[in-house]
């Protein structure tokens, strides 16, 4: 998956060589024994199998200060973060020690994390923050404007090793659908009714395809596999 600019700017990418489709519903309209395709599930599963943390992209050069207490504050400029994302942090100077950490505020610049431990220091550090994927919707066999280009929903995927295979169903991102048939067992009283097959997913008209960008204005590093599960109909 190709990038363009940060989403903090706008979902759609700068040029047509930035996304990339990712599922195909005869777009090129030759197949005419199909009339659409349903998606009930996508996956992403990070192109290594690291151990520590994923380095799909180049990491942000931040500061950060701890003062007694479990407070990090760091400083980046442009970071885009969220509180409850999850962030690795690999200092770099000063006596902190590396970790995987959850952000509990934010402002344009800074971000605050909650350490494992009760410190005093400062110093430099790496932000490997969430990779952030929009998938687009487009109804046209060849793509020729950025307009084209319907966003869908962004995926977030911390870069923390157990998030390596991240599912758009389980992380409730794909949206909930209108099934004509009740699904036993998957009503929405039940307990699994936020993940239950054919209650999350897309339906697509033949003619159409998903894209899929990376938010940055580099490509990555190392990248994620794609992966579709759905049928034809």
């Amino acid at each position: 998956m190709a990038s363009g600019q940060l989403f903090a700017t706008s979902l759609i990418p700068t040029a047509v060589g930035n996304a990339t489709k990712v599922f195909d519903v005869d777009s090129a309209q030759t197949d005419t024994s199909i009339s659409g395709a349903y998606v009930d599930e996508i996956w992403l599963r990070y192109t290594k199998n690291n151990n520590i943390f994923i380095d799909a992209a180049t990491a942000g050069a931040g500061t950060y200060a701890q003062s007694g207490t479990t407070t990090v504050v760091v400083t980046l400029a442009n970071h885009n973060l969220k509180v409850g994302q999850e962030v690795y942090l690999d200092y770099t100077s000063g006596t902190a020690v590396d970790e995987a950490a959850t952000v509990t505020a934010v402002t344009s610049t800074t971000f605050s994390v909650t350490s494992a431990g009760t410190l005093t220091t400062s110093g430099n550090v790496s932000v490997y923050a969430p990779t952030d994927i929009c998938f687009y919707l487009v109804s046209t066999g060849t793509v020729t404007n950025t307009n084209q280009f319907f966003p869908l929903f962004v995926a977030s995927v911390p870069s923390v090793v157990g998030e390596q295979t991240f599912s758009l169903t389980l992380k409730e991102i794909l949206p909930l659908i209108n099934h004509p048939v009740v699904q036993a067992g998957s009503n929405f009283g039940s307990a699994n009714n936020e993940v239950a097959p054919k209650q999350r997913g897309i339906m697509l008209q033949r003619g159409q395809a998903i894209y899929a960008a990376v938010s940055g204005t580099t490509a990555l590093t190392n990248g994620f596999y794609v992966n579709v599960q759905g049928g034809y109909y």
